[in-house]
């Protein structure tokens, strides 16, 4: 347990790096943002948007954002995570998943769906991490 705890704090501290890192590299390095523009969209700065900053937001490090690397967050590689690949996840390119640019997908241009893609706005959706870090962490 001891082992798994001092692994979980070494991915939590390395995570941490990489977002501040990317945060604060080269301000010409700038991804486009993939999905719908309007309320509830990956592209949709207000609240609950990817380009979001308070909570729940993909520009958020906290519980649940964009920037965060646990349990729910968008840089989250387990269940429910933004960089999940894995039905619902952030990675997945199928019915409801972040990549998914049909109705109810992540990245789909129109309106959110009642039952599509909730989140969490990770970077390969977003882009708010940079090009240079969504083509190193990112599928095509």
């Amino acid at each position: 347990m001891r082992n798994e705890l001092l692994a979980l704090a070494a991915l939590c501290a390395l995570s941490a790096f990489i977002v501040s890192k990317a945060q604060t590299g080269d301000p010409s390095d700038v991804a486009p943002c993939r999905g719908y523009t309007g309320p509830g969209g990956a592209c949709y700065s207000g609240p609950g948007g990817g380009l979001y900053s308070g909570p729940g937001g993909g520009r958020y490090s906290g519980p649940g954002g964009g920037l965060y690397s646990g349990p729910g967050g968008g840089l989250y590689s387990g269940p429910g995570g933004g960089m999940y690949t894995g039905p619902g996840g952030g990675l997945y390119t199928g019915p409801g998943g972040g990549l998914y640019s049909g109705p109810g997908g992540g990245i789909y241009t129109g309106p959110p769906t009642e039952d599509g893609y909730k989140g969490p706005w990770g970077p390969c959706i977003t882009g708010v991490l940079g090009r240079k870090w969504m083509n190193d962490h990112c599928p095509e």
